[in-house]
């Protein structure tokens, strides 16, 4: 129970539908620390962290909650929420982990938010344009200008080579004082110029590079005038056409590529949500260019977005990847209608389908047609993965996890499996018999891991059918993979 700012007692009901009608979003499924204290649920792409004792809360962006925990990996202890993200910029190394934890008892006072404190939510206006709705194009020097160091390490180095050539051009220097005696000092001439021309020089150009100017002073203007040519709408998973004209600025050379992308911004996301990306090549006709795009939007990824019903704002955009100069408004695109099913495979083709990897075929079929194969050519009226929701794909799969396993275990497929090793599609998951048991693991380049491990083949081949990327289609599979988990086993993978 926590206390608001006005003295009133506050349960942990209480304070989740605040936050809920605050975000105008579900906190759904909420996890819950031990002693009732901390609570994290998914908030977008965010996770929300709520201390109920103090009627607090904050946001962590870019990461899914995960657990709670008593310990971290390097022996804190407190109250450890554990999140999961994109950690390769984090564990670039082996094992890979995207994983993060968090004591939240060392959190900083400031950096939780009251409860009843008023949301700052964005404004329903995307970002402002570019102030000059230029191109720009990287100018080619001539002659390419040293750079200055741009690191600790960089002044070492140039530190280092700058004492060098002082020392060259000092010894040139004396050498061709020496030689001024005349006599046998004579032959300190010719070394004296030699070092004495080599460190001068190499002097100067360091001191020049100095003075170079900055890499982003090379972008000039190459194209203007910029006219946009599309719908005022698009339709998930069909392409959108779009066309961009300009004029050309002078002599620098053309942009290769202008991006677009198709974006959604709320009132209450803190960032906006990209929908699909394309690019273009130019078509020149004297002073004016010209670059087709064609953007496809799958309906897979834009499923999440139209699910959303916050208010929101369409847009075609231009890009040069960092920073906005054109925009278009578009109107809403329609809610998706689920896909007529032309195929119905039976269950017996759905199990031989899974257990020999042909699982994106049988879809395929499904959704074009019976004669249709993985070998078909993407156009207008062909349907693929990425053109499937969730829902759609678990639809043409009636057969249950446990019909799977009772087949694979009567046809005698583990012996196949164990002979020849994981069939094509199966990823890195590996069944193997080691000291009398059966082990299924993970195995990656750098590590691998032991995910099960039983004596019982049957135990064991439910576990790793279990754990294929098809399993979550199909009913059943939540209790079974529940059942077909070993705590006891090492969590960390070992590297090999």
């Amino acid at each position: 129970m926590g206390v608001d700012s006005a003295g009133n007692d506050l349960r942990v009901p209480q304070q989740v539908d605040m936050l809920e009608q605050q975000f105008k979003a579900t906190l759904d499924p909420l996890l819950s620390a031990p002693g009732g204290q901390f609570h994290a649920a998914q908030l977008n792409d965010d996770t929300l962290v709520l201390d109920a004792v103090h009627a607090r809360w904050r946001i962590l962006q870019g990461v899914s909650p995960d657990a709670f925990e008593a310990v971290t990996p390097d022996g804190q202890r407190g109250t450890v929420l554990v999140v999961e993200g994109d950690g390769s910029r984090r564990h670039p190394y082996p094992p890979f982990t995207d994983l993060e934890w968090w004591v939240l008892e060392d959190w900083p006072e400031d950096s939780w938010t009251d409860l009843t404190q008023a949301v700052d939510r964005k404004p329903l206006f995307p970002p402002e344009l570019r102030p000059d709705q230029h191109v720009f194009q990287p100018e080619s020097p001539r002659d390419p200008p040293a750079t200055r160091p741009a690191s600790v390490g960089g002044w070492v180095v140039f530190l280092i080579a700058f004492s060098v050539l002082a020392v060259l051009t000092a010894f040139g220097t004396h050498a061709l004082l020496w030689s001024l005696a005349g006599g046998w000092q004579l032959l300190w001439a010719l070394p004296g110029v030699f070092f004495l021309a080599v460190g001068a020089f190499g002097l100067g150009r360091m001191l020049l590079s100095l003075q170079s100017m900055p890499a982003s002073s090379s972008l000039v203007p190459a194209l203007n005038h910029l006219n946009v040519d599309c719908a005022d709408h698009l339709t998930i998973g069909r392409p959108f056409e779009v066309t961009v004209q300009a004029s050309r600025l002078g002599e620098s050379p053309l942009p290769s590529t202008v991006w677009a992308r198709v974006m959604r911004y709320t009132a209450k996301d803190d960032h906006s949500r990209p929908l699909a990306y394309a690019e273009g090549s130019p078509e020149v006709q004297g002073l004016n260019v010209t670059y087709c795009l064609t953007v496809h939007s799958t309906r897979r990824h834009a499923v999440d977005l139209l699910g959303d019903a916050a208010p929101s704002l369409w847009a075609l955009e231009l890009t040069d990847g960092s920073e906005t100069y054109y925009r278009v408004l578009l109107n809403a695109p329609p809610l998706l209608v689920p896909l007529r099913q032309l195929y119905w495979p039976d269950k017996p083709t759905q199990i031989s389908a899974l257990l020999s990897g042909g699982e994106h075929e049988l879809i395929l079929k499904a959704y074009n047609g019976e004669a249709a194969s993985s070998g078909l050519a993407r156009h207008g009226g062909a349907l693929y993965d990425d053109d499937l929701t969730e829902a759609e794909t678990r639809a043409v799969f009636t057969v249950s996890i446990h019909e799977v396993v009772t087949a694979a275990w009567k046809s005698g497929w583990i012996d196949t499996l164990l002979r020849t090793g994981s069939p094509e599609g199966n990823g890195a998951l590996r069944l193997v018999l080691e000291e009398n048991e059966y082990r299924v693991r993970d195995v990656e380049r750098f590590w691998q891991q032991v995910l099960y491990a039983s004596p019982d083949a049957r135990k064991s081949l439910e576990a790793f059918l279990v754990r294929q990327s098809w399993a979550q289609w199909l009913d059943g599979t939540d209790g079974l993979l529940a059942k077909r988990t070993r705590p006891d086993l090492e969590d960390h993978p070992q590297a090999h």
